[in-house]
C-alpha cells in the first residue's frame, strides 16, 4: 500500500480509502440486506491488507455506519485515520438536514464519538454548506476552531465546497483536505477545484471513485435497480439517481468506457477496478481515493490496488478515449 501526506496535516494516509455509506443499510437498497457482522470483517480485512484511512458519516443509516466502524476498530484505534462528517444529519423519521448553527454542530460531533467509540476524531469534515442564508458560515467555523482546541478533532476537512467557500473558511480555522466528487465519469473539479486544492496544499479525498460500482468491471451488461423503489429511506438506492450512469440513456458511454478499462485492465494484468482507482490516483492534489466494499474479498481486492501504479501513458490514453466518449 502506498500512503500520502494529507495536506498541511501529519496524517499519512493510504491511497485507498474504506468508504461506509453502504454499511449504513439504508441507501444501496439494491444490494440487498446489509449484514454488521460481516461490514465489521470487512473492514478489518481492510484494515488488515493495509487501508488505514476510514470515511464515515452520521447519515449514513442514521449513525448506524459509525457504530459498525466503531466496533471494527476496537481494540486496533492507532491502526486507523478515523474520518467523520458534521453539518448534515439525519433525523429520527430519517429526514435529511444540512444545518451549521453552533448549538447543531456540537452535539452533532459528541454524538458521533460517542458512536465510534473514540476520544477524538482524526478528520472531520464539513459535509455540505449550509443551504440557509441565515445561517453565517463565520459562526459554524468559529464553533468549528474552539471545538479543534478543545480536542473533539485534530484536523478539520470539508466536503463539496468550491474555492470562494474554501477561501472564506480556511480564514477562521485550518482546512486540510476537501472531499469532493470525482471518478472518470464525474470530471467537474478538474477545470477550477483540483487546481485550488493543488496550490492551497488542501489533499483531496475522492468519493464516488468508481462511479458507485459502474467502475468496478462487474457489469458486463446494464443493471437494473428499479426494485429499490425510493419511496423511503430504506428502499432506495443511489444508484437511481446521485449515480445516472446506469439509466438506459447513460448506460451505452459507459459501457464504452469499460471497454477501453478493460483493454487496459488486460495490459497491466489487474482488475478492471484498478484502471478507475489507478486513473484518479495520477490526479492533482489526491491524496486517497474512497471505495465501498461489501465482502473482506472485495476490501482486500481494493486494498491492493492501493500498490498498483498506473503509467503516465496509460493515463493520458485513458483520458484521451474518456474525452473522445464523453465529448
Amino acid at each position: 500500500m502506498i500512503y500520502r501526506k494529507l495536506g498541511d496535516s501529519d496524517l499519512m494516509c493510504s491511497v485507498v480509502g474504506l468508504g461506509t455509506w453502504g454499511m449504513g443499510g439504508d441507501s444501496w437498497a439494491g444490494s440487498g440486506e446489509v449484514d454488521d457482522d460481516l461490514s465489521v470483517a470487512t473492514l478489518r480485512a481492510g484494515i488488515d491488507a493495509g487501508i488505514n484511512l476510514i470515511d464515515t458519516a452520521q447519515p449514513y443509516g442514521f449513525g448506524h455506519a459509525e457504530e459498525v466502524v466503531g466496533r471494527a476498530i476496537r481494540g486496533i484505534r492507532d491502526q486507523v485515520i478515523v474520518a467523520t462528517k458534521c453539518v448534515s444529519f439525519q433525523d429520527e423519521d430519517h429526514v435529511y438536514h444540512k444545518d451549521w448553527r453552533p448549538e447543531i454542530i456540537r452535539p452533532q460531533v459528541e454524538g458521533s464519538l460517542k458512536r465510534l467509540g473514540v476520544d477524538t476524531i482524526d478528520l472531520l469534515q464539513v459535509h455540505w454548506p449550509d443551504p440557509d442564508p441565515t445561517h453565517p458560515l463565520e459562526d459554524a467555523f468559529n464553533e468549528l476552531y474552539k471545538m479543534q482546541k478543545d480536542g473533539y478533532f485534530r484536523y478539520l476537512g470539508v466536503s463539496n465546497f468550491d474555492g470562494p467557500l474554501m477561501d472564506e473558511a480556511k480564514k477562521i480555522c485550518p482546512i486540510v483536505s476537501l472531499q469532493p466528487p470525482y471518478s472518470l465519469l464525474n470530471r467537474k473539479i478538474e477545470k477550477e477545484i483540483m487546481p485550488y486544492c493543488a496550490e492551497n496544499n488542501i489533499g483531496i479525498l475522492s468519493y464516488g471513485s468508481i462511479a458507485g460500482g459502474a467502475l468496478s468491471g462487474k457489469y458486463t451488461e446494464r443493471p437494473d435497480f428499479s426494485k429499490a423503489t425510493g419511496e423511503n429511506t430504506f428502499t432506495r438506492d443511489v444508484r437511481n439517481g446521485m449515480y445516472p450512469y446506469y439509466s438506459e440513456e447513460a448506460w451505452p458511454k459507459t459501457d464504452a468506457l469499460l471497454k477501453v478499462m478493460r483493454e487496459l485492465a488486460e495490459k497491466n494484468n489487474v482488475p478492471c477496478v484498478y484502471i478507475a482507482i489507478g486513473w484518479s490516483l495520477k490526479q492533482a492534489a489526491m491524496v486517497s481515493t474512497l471505495v465501498g466494499a461489501r465482502t473482506p474479498e472485495q476490501a482486500v481486492m481494493n486494498a491492493k490496488a492501493g500498490d498498483f501504479v498506473m503509467s503516465d501513458e496509460d493515463c493520458a490514453y485513458l483520458t484521451a478515449k474518456c474525452d473522445e466518449i464523453f465529448g
